[in-house]
């Protein structure tokens, strides 16, 4: 009877050790969904996982900062996906040194998009910047895909 008990106690540790990461979204699945989001006529290329923590008050929200090469006259798509288990919303940037080129939010008109569009002018390094709204907690994956040659 004592065996059965150990066993019976050791599933059950199992099931409720697992039962959160049962929900939880995987890294592959936002991939996954964000090439949905970018479309057809785009093509992946690379993708990065964005995980970062809540600003402290008082403090700037944390930033992702990554760096891609990227070639003349070519048209390149930028989608961000947001992880439903966190309440942080992605707003992935494009900048050429210290100049943005490119955002998925307006400010002006507190708009989000899933995607931005940008025709590359110019081989060279430019850096992709993501952070969350308001400093919140958050987990995206930006994706890069190219779209076409110009």
């Amino acid at each position: 009877m004592r065996n059965v008990y150990i066993i019976f106690t050791l599933f059950a540790i199992l099931i409720l050790g697992n039962s959160n990461k049962l929900l939880a979204q995987s890294g592959q699945e936002l991939v996954d969904i964000c090439n949905m989001v970018a479309g057809e006529d785009a093509t992946y290329l690379k993708d990065f996982q964005i995980k970062l923590e809540a600003a402290k008050p008082g403090e700037e929200p944390p930033v992702a900062r990554h760096s891609v090469v990227l070639s003349k006259n070519t048209k390149y798509r930028f989608s961000i996906c947001n992880s439903k288990d966190f309440a942080g919303e992605a707003i992935l940037q494009i900048y050429d040194n210290n100049r943005l080129l490119g955002t998925t939010y307006i400010v002006a008109t507190g708009k989000s998009y899933p995607s931005v569009d940008f025709k590359c002018t110019q081989t060279g390094v430019y850096h992709i910047w993501v952070n969350f709204k308001e400093g919140e907690q958050g987990l995206a994956i930006a994706l890069l895909s190219f779209v076409e040659r110009f």
